[in-house]
């Protein structure tokens, strides 16, 4: 085959654009420090570059985003319930002190005031806020826990629905025959039938406790155990119209039983003894007071329902929202409380739940609990008041004559007998509050432990993805940056080439015919 100096000169000029292209590739990957420039130059390469880039960008929003605000939420938490122990042990501590009776006067005049702070305090724990997020209050997150101010409570009208068992029974305190300012003021002296004077006397009353105090006190729902409830309506003077009915079961002494009705009534009398068919409502304490046989009932049945209206609602209450299904009587939305979890993504197909719902770790009974504690040291300063208002009218010349004496006397000693009555019952309410004190205690720790143990998985899960981070980040080197010191030593190599093939070029073309003719 005869070889032409135009093919030398074409075959000369493909090896010298060959080793150009090769050369312009080697120098793009030294300037980018990346294998591949666009994803045809290698598309496995490309692939996997992209499957490397999503995971380490998704893992590093886990760590430098999702994880941070978790943890930022979960330690929040964590010192509101911290402190909200702390805040229960000042209480438990007022509770032991008090259980001795050690209080002085003094020391009882203030003590209202103290115990009422610090419930303040304590349910102030659950306004608790994340970024501007209140993180006691479920999906609600612009909802604090209790009414800021009066003037966004006054408004605010829920019919209310409350399920009880039999662990929700309770006893209070009625007083008989006792006392009252107006009897010390017409010296009426306490008397039975026959003239014989009688002295104070207490005697326990079956209870349901409501979450609230001065309730709407104009129609209720009730239901006793299965099929047997009623709707209950109060007239302004007091009358009771009952649609539907309640009956218990009552068993005689002879063991006959029979379905008898129970009769509602309704009182504003702090010390009424209900009968034994009766549940009396009393509006402004927020009780439903259980004559003896509907008791028991409620005991073996182990369910009661009762459905409320509340709407004075006043600076710190507890929005109920947060606690019982609730109907709003302004707007008729209804709220069904149930479980409201927000999740954060922590980790590929992992999520971890940050929040602590306010039901899970603020006890709405803590506050009616000391309320019953301030009731009960209120009532022996009362009862101290009254004896000095005594032992100053004994002191008067109105009331010098003997018969008022006799009866200041008489009023003296049955209010002396009712102080030890309330001095008792007061050291009997702080033993109570130990105990429910330590449940409340109980109550927070267990949340605060459960925000722990997240907190834990929490690390355990950022100390995972942080060597993820490395790998993935080695991976991905791996698969797109360049060997420097292989690419130097490669360039360099085919510069060489590339000078000499033109350098060789050079010669084929410049020889012509002439050089030949000699």
């Amino acid at each position: 085959m005869r070889i032409t100096n135009q093919m030398m000169v074409n075959s000369s000029i493909s090896n010298i654009q060959g080793n150009k292209s090769q050369l312009n590739d080697l120098s793009t990957q030294l300037s980018t420090q990346k294998k591949i420039n666009k994803p045809s130059d290698d598309p496995i390469i490309a692939i996997r570059a992209l499957r490397l880039r999503s995971s380490l960008d998704e893992v590093t929003q886990y760590l430098g985003k999702n994880i941070p605000d978790a943890s930022s939420w979960l330690s929040v938490t964590h010192d509101a319930l911290d402190e909200s122990n702390k805040i229960i042990q000042d209480l438990y501590n007022y509770c032991v002190q008090g259980s001795t009776d050690s209080y002085s006067e003094s020391e009882r005049n203030t003590l209202a005031e103290s115990l009422n702070k610090l419930v303040e305090a304590y349910y102030e724990q659950g306004n608790v806020d994340y970024a501007g997020r209140y993180v006691f209050t479920g999906h609600a997150t612009d909802k604090p826990l209790t009414y800021q101010s009066d003037e966004t409570a006054k408004d605010v009208d829920y019919t209310i629905t409350q399920n009880f068992t039999r662990e929700d029974l309770s006893n209070k305190t009625a007083y008989t025959n006792a006392y009252t300012n107006d009897d010390i003021i017409n010296l009426n002296v306490k008397t039975d039938a026959n003239g014989n004077i009688i002295t104070p006397n207490i005697t326990d009353v079956h209870r349901i406790q409501l979450a609230y105090d001065e309730i709407n006190g104009k129609t209720f729902s009730m239901s006793m155990g299965d099929n047997n409830s009623a709707n209950i309506t109060i007239a302004d003077d007091g009358s009771v119209t009952v649609d539907g009915g309640l009956t218990i079961t009552v068993t005689d002494a002879d063991g006959n039983t029979a379905d008898t009705a129970v009769n509602v009534v309704t009182t504003t009398e702090p010390n009424y003894v209900p009968g034994e068919n009766e549940i009396a409502i009393n509006s402004t304490t927020g009780e439903l007071l259980l004559g003896e046989n509907v008791y028991k009932s409620v005991y073996a049945d182990n369910a009661f329902s009762v459905t409320y209206e509340k709407s004075n609602f006043i600076k710190g209450d507890i929005d109920p929202t947060m606690y019982f299904n609730c109907v709003d009587n302004n707007t008729g939305i209804e709220y069904n409380k149930q479980s409201e979890d927000i999740e954060y993504i922590i980790n590929f197909s992992q999520k971890i739940k940050v929040n602590t719902e306010a039901d899970e770790a603020f006890n709405i009974y803590l506050g009616r609990n000391v309320d019953d504690l301030v009731n009960a040291v209120q009532n022996v300063l009362d009862i101290n008041d009254q004896i000095s208002k005594i032992e100053s009218m004994q002191k008067e010349g109105q009331y010098s004559d003997e018969a008022s004496q006799k009866k200041l006397s008489d009023i003296m000693e049955g209010l002396t007998k009712q102080r030890d009555f309330a001095k008792s019952k007061m050291k009997d309410a702080f033993e109570a509050g130990i105990g429910q004190m330590q449940g409340y205690q109980e109550q927070v720790s267990n949340a605060k432990a459960d925000v722990g143990n997240r907190q834990i998985r929490l690390d355990l899960t950022k100390t995972r993805l942080t060597e993820q981070k490395t790998n993935f980040t080695d991976l991905k080197s791996q698969n797109e940056d360049i060997d420097l010191e292989e690419i130097v030593v490669t360039y360099t190599s085919a510069q060489l080439v590339y000078q000499a093939a033109l350098s060789a070029a050079s010669k084929v073309v410049q020889q012509t015919l002439l050089d030949f003719l000699g």
